[in-house]
């Protein structure tokens, strides 16, 4: 324990040595840095004392020296505005040259250039020294200039105002879907000109001139309605120069004297022309009176009372007071379509040349002359319309349906155009729908009433088919054409949407449409039917009576069957063609009670006895008795077959079988008839009571319904 006390205490006495050493090294260094700061101090002071009186001695220098600079910078910017100030003072003089020319002659930018110079000059005056004389030189030029701006203007427009093309016009037309990009390419104005007047227009309206909105409006307003009329023009005289007449159908096409003029393109475009019409054709010819005159499929096998036109002699697609001129609707049709292609264009042009917020004013200034056009072109043809239907030519109305289908097609594209624009604008184009769905409301209505009126008319003498029942068959299948464009119209009216209560709820569109259709064609039938049982009542002759019911019920079933006039009766009436077969059965069976008269005298309940016969013991009366039913039979035979050679029954098939049912019904009677009496010795002249064998009755009823015969 002793010796490791000592040996800490060795160790202790070593360390404190140690750093008594360190602490005396310390001692050292602190001294000697305190030396150094000493030193350091003493020349800080020194540089100090030196710094203050350099300051004393430069800063009047330098406050002399920024004096100097900023006189320098007055001075400088003095004449600086000085050469601004004259340099107002000259512009009258270097611009003026400028100015009193014309823009074109020396370019829109330049001359726009000088014009800014002079409104900034202008400016400067006003603000400055209005009382100067200088400001009357330049405010004199400034007005000489900007009304030379406006007169370019005007005069570029007046010089580029020519109609479109009719062809190009047509090219829109033909095109389905319309684009910016399409509709864009057509050139109202070349670009080079377009970018004049856009930079005119630019800074007329930075000048506060708007006059110039009014004077595009009106010139681009004159250029619309020429290019318009440019296309009924060229539409009217190509049908002419192609052997058309001003009332005819025909489509528009290149005349034959300037085609050598046109490009290898056109073509083309006669054929955009050609297809352009061919839809409308169509719909106002109607597919089912081209196809038919008479029983379905066989346009000759009909011979009717009467024309297919009223009896007034008014003829669908004539022209003058006669009846609505089918040319005239398809040229109404094209121009309703040129309307908006063309109408877009000016929209497009407008929103280059227009400020912004003024485009759709502008548009509206541009557009209203030609919808006002439009509006009264459609109440013309609708006026037409109705004051021929007024007569008894109810196939106008069928005009009226091609353009209320096309307005109605064209009313979304019309929205868009105008979606911006004022309400008493946007109600244009929904007027003409509207003008034309009350123009067909009542031409549909007064066409039910005229079934029932027209059934007045004269019967036809031999029984065939009846005028009115043929018109209103054909007038109706044209219908079909329109049954979507109908839809809305028949709506209106309750006794059909009564008739249609039964059917199943939540009808799709296209369905409705067809049972809408359906229910008004069964309206139709119903009244003709109800016309033609009261009118033949007027026959005194009941067998011609029966024919004529039979000729018209069957040719109405025929012509239901073979179009698709059955299938859309049959939505709301599926009994109709067991109602028209029952009919004919019917009628069938009343005409075969014309051969009583002749079944008098082949069957009868005084007859002589076969055991008498056999016998050969005829008595007097028996004798006379036989004679007595040759002589009736040839008789009624012979005035029968003379009255109904003169009965028409112009179906082929319906003739035969009646034909057929004639002989089935009167031959095997007259062969037993015949075959008992033709050996008995009855009487002397046997050429004179049996005139005809069984052969020559069955020839003398193969030619009934045939006057020729």
């Amino acid at each position: 324990m002793i010796e490791q006390n000592i040996e800490k205490k060795l160790d202790v006495t070593r360390r404190l040595e140690k750093e008594m050493s360190q602490l005396s090294t310390v001692r050292e260094v602190l001294q000697r840095s305190g030396q150094v700061a000493t030193n350091v101090g003493s020349i800080l002071d020194s540089f100090e004392h030196r710094l203050a009186r350099l300051e004393t001695t430069i800063l009047p220098v330098y406050q002399q020296t920024g004096n100097l600079q900023r006189r320098q910078l007055n001075t400088e910017k003095t004449l600086q505005e000085l050469d601004y100030v004259i340099s107002f003072y000259n512009v009258a003089g270097q611009v003026e040259g400028v100015v009193k020319e014309r823009p074109s002659s020396i370019g829109v930018p330049q001359y726009l250039q000088a014009m800014d110079r002079l409104a900034e000059t202008c400016k400067y005056f006003e603000q400055n020294n209005p009382q100067s004389v200088e400001i009357e030189n330049v405010t004199s030029l400034f007005e000489i200039g900007t009304d030379a701006l406006s007169k370019e203007f005007r005069h570029e427009l007046e010089k580029y105002k020519k109609p479109v093309p009719p062809v190009v016009t047509l090219e829109l037309i033909e095109e389905e879907e319309v684009s910016e990009e399409l509709v864009s390419g057509v050139e109202l104005v070349p670009p080079g000109v377009r970018e004049d007047l856009r930079a005119i227009a630019a800074w007329l309206d930075k000048h506060n001139n708007t006059d110039r909105l009014t004077v595009y409006a009106k010139l681009r307003a004159e250029a619309l309605s020429q290019s318009l009329k440019a296309l009924r023009e060229y539409q009217r005289s190509n049908s002419m120069e192609r052997g058309g007449t001003p009332g005819s159908l025909n489509s528009p096409a290149l005349p034959r004297a300037r085609m050598p003029k046109l490009d290898p393109g056109m073509s083309r475009t006669q054929k955009f022309s050609d297809r352009a019409t061919g839809m409308i054709k169509k719909a106002i010819t109607g597919h089912a009176s081209s196809s038919r005159q008479g029983s379905p499929g066989n346009a000759s096998s009909y011979s009717l009372h009467g024309s297919l036109t009223p009896s007034h002699g008014v003829t669908s697609g004539t022209t003058g007071e006669e009846g609505l001129d089918d040319s005239k609707v398809d040229l109404y049709l094209n121009q309703v379509t040129a309307l908006h292609r063309l109408g877009l264009a000016e929209y497009l042009l407008a929103q280059q040349l227009v400020p912004e917020d003024r485009v759709t004013r502008t548009f509206e200034l541009i557009i209203k002359d030609p919808m006002d056009q439009l509006v009264a072109d459609g109440e013309g043809l609708a006026g037409e319309a109705r004051r021929c239907v007024g007569r008894g030519d109810h196939q106008a109305v069928l005009g009226v349906l091609a353009m209320l289908r096309h307005v109605t097609a064209m009313q979304p594209h019309y929205q868009k155009l105008l979606t911006n624009c004022q309400t008493s604008i946007r109600a244009k184009f929904a007027a003409i729908i509207n003008m034309l769905q009350e123009t067909c409301v009542k031409a549909l209505e007064g066409f039910v009433d005229s079934v029932k009126s027209e059934g007045e008319r004269a019967l036809p003498r031999d029984g065939t088919v009846h005028e009115l029942t043929s018109n209103a068959l054909i007038f109706t299948e044209q219908l079909l054409e329109f049954a979507h464009t109908l839809s809305p119209i028949l709506q209106r009216e309750a006794s059909l949407t009564t008739a249609m209560a039964t059917l199943t709820r939540g009808l799709d569109s296209s369905l409705l449409a067809r049972a809408l259709l359906g229910a008004y064609v069964k309206r139709v039938l119903v009244n003709l039917g109800l016309a033609l049982v009261s009118r033949s009542e007027s026959y005194s002759d009941t067998t011609l009576r029966s024919i004529f019911r039979l000729n018209n019920y069957n040719y109405i079933l025929k012509t239901l069957l073979n179009s698709e006039l059955l299938n859309l009766v049959s939505i709301v009436e599926p009994q109709c063609d067991k109602m028209y077969n029952d009919q004919i059965m019917e009628q069938k069976r009343l005409y075969s009670q014309s051969w009583s008269r002749v079944l008098h005298y082949l069957v009868n309940h005084e007859d002589v006895p076969l055991s008498v016969i056999q016998a050969g013991k005829l008595r007097d009366k028996d004798r006379q008795l036989i004679k007595d039913k040759f002589a009736g039979f040839n008789k009624e035979i012979e005035e029968m077959s003379k009255v109904q050679r003169s009965y028409s029954i112009p179906d082929r098939e319906l003739r035969e079988s009646l034909k057929r049912d004639n002989m089935e019904y009167i031959l095997p009677k007259y062969q037993a008839f015949y075959d008992k009496y033709v050996n008995v010795p009855f009487t002397k002249n046997t050429e004179k009571y049996i005139k005809y064998n069984p052969a020559d009755v069955a020839s003398m009823v193969d030619k009934f319904f045939d006057v020729a015969a």
